[in-house]
């Protein structure tokens, strides 16, 4: 067995190496995410809001403050809960005011476009999952189930609410919702991202 264990002084060396062949733009990406992987990480656990945010790159480079955005952009997911979308936005928009050339209308547009997206998905699957637990209400056989547990056969009964998580169409339905839905959220996304780069 061959391998060394490296000393500190060793990787350091090999990182400034590294370095040496970075451009000045990568150099500025790995500073940029120095500085904002700690506020990032504090937005993302609660510990700050979007006000906070401001407030830490109030005075930092463009290219910190758009990929501080980036960052936040990326970060939106169509399965995010509502109240978590919003503070991502506000944060998104927090940091577009402190550029100088702003595109605040337009990112706003897309960002708003995404909230109304999500509530119209909600309101979309509360209406089908109704739908089918009305269904399920009307008609009790479909809210049994035969198991068989060591040669004995057990009926269970359902909630309809049980019996319509359990439904094939119901299942279906979801994953072409969800398909859906995530591909229009994530085209919104990219529009919003092209104001930004």
């Amino acid at each position: 067995m061959n391998d060394k264990i490296k000393t500190a002084m060793e990787i350091a060396m090999e990182k400034a190496a590294m370095l040496e062949d970075l451009s000045e733009e990568e150099k500025e990406r790995i500073e940029n995410e120095k500085k904002l992987s700690p506020i990032m990480a504090g937005f993302y656990k609660n510990e700050i809001g979007p006000e906070k945010i401001w407030e830490k790159l109030k005075n930092e480079k463009l290219s910190l403050l758009k990929q501080a955005q980036l960052n936040l952009i990326e970060s939106l997911k169509f399965t995010l809960e509502q109240e978590e979308l919003k503070k991502r936005n506000k944060g998104i928009i927090a940091v577009e005011s402190l550029k100088k050339d702003q595109k605040t209308p337009a990112i706003q547009q897309g960002l708003s476009m995404l909230e109304n997206l999500k509530r119209q998905a909600e309101a979309e699957k509360n209406q089908v999952f109704n739908d089918f637990k009305k269904a399920m209400e009307k008609n009790p056989q479909a809210r049994t189930r035969i198991i068989d547990q060591g040669g004995a056969k057990i009926v269970l009964k359902l909630s309809a609410e049980d019996a319509v998580a359990q439904n094939p169409q119901w299942k279906q339905f979801l994953a072409d919702f969800e398909k859906r839905y995530e591909g229009e959220f994530s085209r919104i996304t990219g529009q919003v991202k092209k104001y930004i780069i």
